[in-house]
């Protein structure tokens, strides 16, 4: 057999194919529109139905529990295990530390934070307090302020004062 004819059954398929496209190709088939009705009005019922008084609800979060945090909790709470190489008073987060004494009617302001772990530390303006290098900038009678500064992804600078109140003191 010569490739002639081992080639004329496809082309002839082709050809077949082709035709039947161009077959299919020609004017749209009309299509019948069956006819809309209007839509009927319906008279309003006589009777008026008085309105039903919906209740306002408000979410109280006491006593249940944070949806974000993890359902099992790692570390008693904390993200990651205190680094022992960093210095004591940047161990750990700065809501983490308890504010139990303060002089702050002098030149120098000082006050004593109390660490997770019960140690006392003295702290005055200027020192750095928690895991993201915060440094204390305000030092009152009621409470200690550590400011904390970091970039984001986006390479934006974020300021965040984190405020220590003494134990039982209402957070404003």
């Amino acid at each position: 057999m010569n490739k002639l004819s081992q080639s004329l059954p496809r082309v002839t398929l082709l050809v077949a194919l082709g035709v039947a496209v161009l077959a299919g190709c020609g004017e749209p088939i009309p299509v019948a529109t069956a006819p809309v009705a209007a839509p009927v009005k319906r008279a309003a019922p006589e009777e008026t139905v008085a309105p039903v008084a919906v209740e306002e609800y408000f979410y109280n979060p006491a006593g249940k529990r944070d949806p974000f945090k993890p359902f099992f909790e790692t570390n008693k709470g904390s993200v990651a295990p205190p680094d022992p190489n960093s210095p004591p008073l940047q161990r750990w987060d700065v809501d983490k530390f308890m504010l139990t004494g303060v002089i702050w009617n002098t030149t120098v302001p000082k006050a004593l934070l109390i660490d997770p772990e019960g140690i006392g530390h003295v702290i005055e303006m200027g020192t750095y307090v928690g895991r993201n290098w915060g440094k204390v900038t305000s030092i009152s009678d009621q409470s200690v302020v550590v400011t904390e500064e970091y970039q984001t992804m986006d390479g934006e600078l974020v300021v965040n004062p984190v405020t220590v109140h003494f134990p039982g003191q209402d957070k404003k």
